[in-house]
């Protein structure tokens, strides 16, 4: 019975890593960007959700806009130096804000923990952007993997 139980368990979590795309915590490889429907949008041979150690490589090859969309007083604790717009996730009108930038620009995203940019970053799709990535796991990741920040 223990045994069932411990392979059900086993199941259960392999499932939800692979449904939450949680891939690169169990050793695996991060989701990659799908196809555009249009084959005239921009395709990124990036993975959606870039490992904090591929960021710099990502930046000189992609030069993305770099977003930080946590709260301004998460900010001001430390964000990344490369960050040149910071919009705050909980703002009523942080949709709007996002449907006024330019879509075909290349974006990389990044808030605590890597919650909140995934849900920007399919809000970012529904709203026809064609290059939007995050940071793997946030800027705590990038602060794990002993990469600086500014304050």
């Amino acid at each position: 019975m223990k045994i069932l139980l411990a392979v059900a368990l086993f199941v259960f979590a392999a499932a939800g890593a692979y449904a939450l795309d949680l891939a690169p915590f169990f050793g695996g490889r991060a989701a990659k960007a799908a196809l555009p429907a249009d084959p005239g949008q921009a395709v990124s041979a990036y993975p959606l959700n870039v490992r904090p150690q591929d960021v710099a490589a990502f930046t000189a090859a992609m030069r993305p806009v770099v977003i930080d969309i946590r709260r301004p007083e998460e900010y001001a604790a430390g964000h990344l130096s490369a960050a040149s717009l910071q919009l705050d996730y909980y703002a009523p009108d942080f949709k709007d804000q996002l449907a006024k930038l330019d879509k075909t620009v290349p974006y990389l995203i990044y808030c605590r923990s890597g919650h909140r940019s995934g849900l920007a970053l399919a809000m970012m799709q529904e709203l026809g952007f064609t290059q939007a990535h995050d940071i793997a796991g946030g800027i705590t990741a990038w602060t794990a993997a002993g990469l600086p920040v500014v304050k």
